[in-house]
This record gives C-alpha cells, sequence and structure tokens, in this order.
C-alpha cells in the first residue's frame, strides 16, 4: 500500500521574554534537503512526514526499536568477536594453501613499509568498527535500564561522527571482488570467520539504522531548542538535532545540547575545500601512472597502473569486477573532483540557480565518495592471500597510498563544504530582486 503522507506546518520561532539564553523542548525539525522549519505533526502507522517546502521526507520515531537495536548490537559484538578469531579465507594453489585473517592484509602492509596505509586500513576495517559497537552498547544498554553513566553525551557525538569512517560494507565487496578474481585462478576455502563477517555487516548496519535518534537525544538531553532572543532565526545542530539560535551560536560557537562545534557557516569553508581538492587532484596523477599492484610468479613481473588493470580484468572476461573497478577508481573520484569543484564554482559566483539539485549533488559525492576504498581493501586482501614465494607473489605499489590519501582528502573536502553557502547565493538574489 502505498505511504499516506501528512503535511508539515512551519511553527514560529519560541518566543523568550530574557535576553539570556533559554532553553525548551520543542517537537519540530529543520529538514535537511532546505533548511525548512516545520512541526512534526502526529502519524499512525503506513504514514511519511514530507517536508512541506520540498517534500523530502522527515526524520520519524519508530517503534521498538531499543529492544531490536541493543539485541542486533549484542549480536555484533558476538560475530565481531568470531570473525577476528579464526582463519578467515584460505587459497590453496598446486598443494600450497594459504591462511589470511581480517588483519593479516594490514600485517603485510607493515611488512612492506605502507604504515600509513596500514593504520588507515586497520581503522577502517577493525578499529572504527569496534569502537562503532562499543559505543552503541555503552548507549542502549543503560537506556534500557534508565541507568546514566558519564560522558555518554560525547560517546553518541562521537559515534554520529565517526560512522563515516568505519567501511566494514566496503570490505565486504572487496571480498567479493577478490573471490571472483581469483576464484578462477585457484581453489578459495572460506572460514568460520568470513560467516561471520558476511553477517555482522548487515547486522550492525540494521542496528545503527534502527536507533530512533531524536528518541535517545531526548534521553541523553531532554531539552533541544537553545535560544537566546525571541524571533531569532533557528539553526539545527548537524549531531543531535536540536534547534539553536543563531545568537547563541555566535556566543558560544558550540551546541548546548550535545557540545559539538557549531557555526552559522563554517569558517573559510570554499577555501578549506579547495586546498583539500587540489591536494587529492595532485595525488590522483600519481594514483594512476604508479604501479597499483606488482604480482611476480614463474611467468615473470607485471606492475598494474589502476587503468592496465581494468584493462587486465576485460581481457580476461571479468566484465562484472571490471565494470566495479573502473567505476570505484576512476568514475567515482573523479566525479567527486568534479563536482565538488562546481559546487564551489557556483558559491563563488554567485548562482543561485537550480539550489536543490546542487544540495542533492553534495549528498551524493558525500554518499559515494567512500566506496573508492574498494580498491585498497582488494590490493590488501591480494597481498595477504597470494604469498606462495617462487610460485606467486602479490606486493601493494606505490600507488595504493597515493589513491588512499585521495578517497580521505575528498571525504575531508566534503566534510568541510558547507551547503548552506549554495541557499545563500539564492537569498541574496531574491533580496537584489526584491530591492528593484
Amino acid at each position: 500500500m502505498a505511504p499516506l503522507f501528512t503535511p508539515c506546518t512551519t511553527p514560529k520561532a519560541p518566543r523568550s521574554h530574557h535576553q539570556a539564553r533559554a532553553f525548551t523542548h520543542e517537537n519540530w525539525v529543520i529538514c535537511h534537503q532546505c533548511d525548512e522549519l516545520q512541526a512534526l505533526a502526529p502519524v499512525v502507522d503506513g504514514q511519511e512526514l514530507l517536508c512541506s517546502h520540498c517534500q523530502h521526507p522527515l526524520p520519524m520515531g519508530r517503534k521498538r526499536w531499543l529492544e531490536q537495536s541493543t539485541a542486533l548490537v549484542i549480536t555484533a559484538l558476538v560475530l565481531f568477536i568470531l570473525a577476528n578469531s579464526f582463519a578467515f579465507l584460505s587459497l590453496k594453489v598446486v598443494g600450497f594453501e594459504q591462511s589470511a585473517t581480517i588483519l593479516s592484509g594490514v600485517a603485510v602492509l607493515l611488512t612492506n613499509d605502507q604504515w600509513l596505509l596500514g593504520a588507515l586500513v586497520f581503522a577502517t576495517i577493525f578499529l572504527f568498527p569496534l569502537l562503532e559497537i562499543g559505543a552503541l552498547l555503552y548507549l542502549l544498554l543503560p537506556y534500557q535500564l534508565n541507568w546514566r553513566l558519564p560522558g555518554q553525551v560525547a560517546v553518541f557525538r562521537w559515534l554520529i561522527r565517526a560512522q563515516p569512517w568505519s567501511m566494514m560494507e566496503i570490505f565486504l565487496l572487496a571480498i567479493l571482488v577478490t573471490a571472483i578474481k581469483l576464484g578462477d585462478m585457484a581453489t578459495l576455502i572460506p572460514g568460520t570467520s568470513m560467516y561471520a563477517f558476511f553477517a555482522l555487516v548487515p547486522i550492525l548496519a540494521v542496528a545503527f539504522g534502527l536507533i530512533d535518534k531524536r528518541n535517545l537525544w531526548g534521553w541523553l538531553s531532554p531539552h533541544n531548542c537553545f535560544v537566546g532572543h525571541p524571533d531569532e532565526r533557528l539553526y539545527d545542530c548537524y549531531v543531535c538535532e536540536a534547534l539553536v539560535g543563531a545568537s547563541v551560536i555566535r556566543r558560544h560557537h558550540q551546541c548546548p545540547r550535545c557540545h559539538a562545534t557549531l557555526h552559522l557557516r563554517i569558517p573559510h569553508s570554499l577555501q578549506k575545500t579547495s586546498a583539500l581538492l587540489l591536494a587529492a587532484l595532485i595525488l590522483y596523477i600519481p594514483a594512476n601512472l604508479l604501479p597499483f599492484m606488482t604480482t611476480r610468479g614463474l611467468s615473470g613481473e607485471r606492475s598494474d597502473t589502476l587503468v592496465s588493470g581494468v584493462i587486465s580484468l576485460l581481457n580476461h572476461n571479468m566484465w562484472l569486477i571490471a565494470a566495479v573497478v573502473f567505476i570505484a577508481s576512476i568514475v567515482v573520484p573523479i566525479a567527486k573532483l568534479v563536482i565538488l569543484s562546481y559546487l564551489i564554482y557556483s558559491v563563488y559566483a554567485g548562482s543561485h540557480f537550480n539550489v536543490q539539485h546542487k544540495v542533492r549533488l553534495f549528498h551524493l559525492t558525500e554518499l559515494v565518495g567512500r566506496w573508492s576504498m574498494v580498491d585498497v581493501y582488494v590490493v590488501t586482501l591480494l597481498t595477504a592471500l597470494v604469498q606462495f614465494g617462487f610460485l606467486g607473489n602479490v606486493e601493494p605499489g606505490n600507488a595504493l597510498l597515493a589513491f588512499a590519501a585521495v578517497v580521505v582528502l575528498t571525504m575531508l573536502a566534503a566534510e568541510t563544504f558547507d551547503p548552506r553557502l549554495l541557499g545563500d547565493a539564492q537569498e541574496e538574489a531574491g533580496r537584489v530582486s526584491g530591492n528593484k
């Protein structure tokens, strides 16, 4: 059955009889698509709240989310321990067998003096997921028992900010790519840890997605609206979604609820994003020119760049894998560089056309940019599995670190870009036309 749509009305700003900061609880929300402030109307099952201005879906509460999320997180902890306790995958070639754990690739990278790359892989597939599970348990179990523990606000704040850097689902895709790539050349034997990891990834993702963040923030800190004087413009905190008045942000530069750093506009946003994009563009050149991976064996030595690797996959009729590698390593990084450059130019030029379209493009870059790490994980897995001495050996190339840096820099560039600057150009154009 098609969902029923409940319109949301735009409320008036909260009034305070004091010039000092006032705090209340308001059942309001700011649309992340168009920044429109509106009240959350009551809904029943089967209904969906849409923004009254741009028709973008608004966040809603969920029933029984606490019990479901807690059970899934506890399950994820057990699966995480299993996934890192046994052999992950074994490769058998003409009587020789090589086994690897999830972190075997990290050990090989460190052996090859790839310290920065090894640290990045370790953090994104082990450290951040472990911290995510620990943070969720620290929040959900006490909530079940209504226990307040020290530092829960800070833990929830950092959980939300660090969640994009937990990349187990991308590592899962890399496993599938590696398995298909090696399937015709050797016998792959999945270990106990692989089954646990395949279950862990969706369970942890569902557990995080089920959390009613508004409800949980309401338990940690019930006040969600902070104003300094009547009728001032409200902004939402990007972490806890509290409504904070412009005067409070100017005075404190901090969300009173979760203590995240807040600004009316990110200071020097365009300069920071431009610098990060320029650094990513410079590093993308050696990432394409230098060897991405080197293979040594009885037939000799072969070094592949990103492009030659895709061509090699096509020559071996691995069309699907070639498409995944091509999109992840070439299309996505270039598209992200182009889109962010276009958005920066739009702000500098004062362009006020198709602002909502530009905002969607920005959110798209945030969503897909991290998936380019799949190529880094594929090489990491190959270096862990293909270690057969004179029969065959895979080593990471010098381009791998440069490419990983491009992914990280473009992710940081998206974080430093302030999409509200796109709306400022539209408002400025409206004021100019109004004055005429």
